[in-house]
């Protein structure tokens, strides 16, 4: 007799399957308790996301490709026929072979031992950006004087280890002014950088120029510097055009070549034209300047100091595949969500039991990453002694609920309690 079910682990379930069978009671599920086609990609996201396996009726489904479960699987690679995706990278590949090493980057130091370098970097380079407003709000001049060398840092930390430095930059988001926002970016961009393989000269070019894309914000009124949550109409068009005073700033000063100038002053292009200040599309806006682009706008997505209520990391990520092809290039998109993964480091997520964990570390199954437990309901003896779940293990039986947005402004007291708690990791 033909097999009627299959079980099969949420990662290989495809569009068109039927799911009759779950490993949960349907009522804490939103699905109908007499079963389901997978016809969204938000249904298969759901499901994913709810369950970590499924029973499939064979004859229901309406395609059925049996996937081996040793098989990698990432977020991107639902939206993309394996052929499809290749074919993309192996072209950008060739767009970008001039800054690109010949071997890709292998993890170096474990993220204990590297947390207390990425720690330092951060300091540093919080330091350094305080210093340049004091300088640039008090004297008037741009005093710029170690940025590169701290930049350098930030690119060698995250090349030995890709998760400590966006480790520190997530957890920190509460924290100070707007310039803070240019340390977050700046860790999506090289993070990207090192998943591309692209030199360390271009890396630190790219962590350059993504601390210095928003230096132009501080010529204009300290209120605007200082503000959180989505700006008004008004208050968008100054941040647009800061840009051009930033790059004024930058022409004027010794410190810099026309090249990181140039990739600052094309971060806002878009690929269908759209963008500012010149409106250059698709090719001709550099690439570094895309890859920062693509930063800055998930980072304005998932941060408090552009919007009131900033999404979670798995929404980003889904309008960020939504703007594919209109604002940025489809296959520099795949690639910098394949290289921050579907909940990268820092995210804070709910897992089965109504348990608060925060993301420590990435696996090569980008929707089972390495999580610390940060609350735990049944168990509340057990945040003295830090209790860490990779998802990715066979007999792990724990999943992600949902992603969450960052903490807000407001929440001083849990915001603190959980940097300390995460910064002794």
């Amino acid at each position: 007799m033909a097999v009627r079910t299959q079980k099969l682990i949420t990662d290989d379930l495809q569009l068109g399957m039927f799911v009759s069978g779950i490993d949960r009671p349907w009522r804490e599920t939103p699905f109908p308790i007499q079963g389901f086609h997978i016809e969204t990609r938000q249904q298969l996201e759901k499901i994913q996301h709810l369950c970590r396996w499924v029973y499939v009726d064979v004859q229901k489904s309406r395609s059925l490709n049996t996937v081996s479960s040793t098989q990698e699987f990432s977020f991107v690679s639902s939206y993309f026929e394996e052929k499809q995706r290749k074919n993309g990278r192996e072209l950008l590949n060739l767009r970008i072979r001039s800054i690109q090493n010949d071997r890709p980057y292998r993890r170096m130091t474990q993220l204990n031992a590297e947390m207390r370098q990425a720690r330092r970097v951060h300091r540093r380079i919080r330091d350094r950006i305080r210093r340049t407003v004091r300088a640039l709000t008090g004297e008037g001049r741009l005093s710029l004087d170690g940025l590169r060398t701290v930049s350098h840092e930030l690119v060698n930390s995250v090349i030995r280890n890709p998760d400590a430095f966006a480790y520190l930059s997530r957890i920190d988001a509460h924290s100070e002014d707007i310039l803070n926002y240019s340390i977050r970016l700046a860790s999506w961009a090289v993070l990207t950088g090192r998943h591309l393989n692209l030199t360390r000269d271009a890396m630190s070019d790219l962590a350059l120029a993504s601390l210095l894309c928003k230096i132009g914000y501080t010529t204009g009124p300290q209120e605007i510097l200082r503000g959180k949550g989505t700006p008004s109409p008004h208050v968008s068009e100054m941040l647009k055009w800061s840009l051009m005073r930033g790059v004024k700033l930058l022409r004027a000063s010794d410190h810099f070549t026309s090249r990181i100038v140039k990739l600052v002053s094309h971060h806002l292009e878009r690929y269908d034209g759209s963008g500012f200040p010149r409106g250059v599309s698709g090719r001709h806006i550099p690439f570094l300047s895309q890859v920062i682009g693509l930063a800055d706008y998930y980072e304005n997505l998932v941060s408090y100091d552009f919007q009131d209520q900033p999404l979670s990391s798995a929404d980003a990520v889904r309008e960020l595949y939504n703007q594919r092809g209109v604002w940025f290039e489809p296959c520099l998109v795949e690639e910098f969500i394949r290289a921050i993964g579907l909940y990268p480091t820092g995210s804070v997520v709910t897992l089965n039991e109504d348990r608060l964990a925060v993301v420590i570390s990435q696996n090569r199954a980008r929707l089972k990453p390495r999580l610390l437990v940060l609350e735990d309901h049944r168990k509340p003896w057990q945040l003295f002694k830090r209790r860490i779940v990779d998802l990715s293990q066979p007999h792990c039986n724990d999943f992600i609920v949902a992603g969450h947005p960052a903490l807000p402004p407001d929440s001083e007291y849990r915001n603190r309690y959980y940097f300390r708690h995460l910064s002794t990791f």
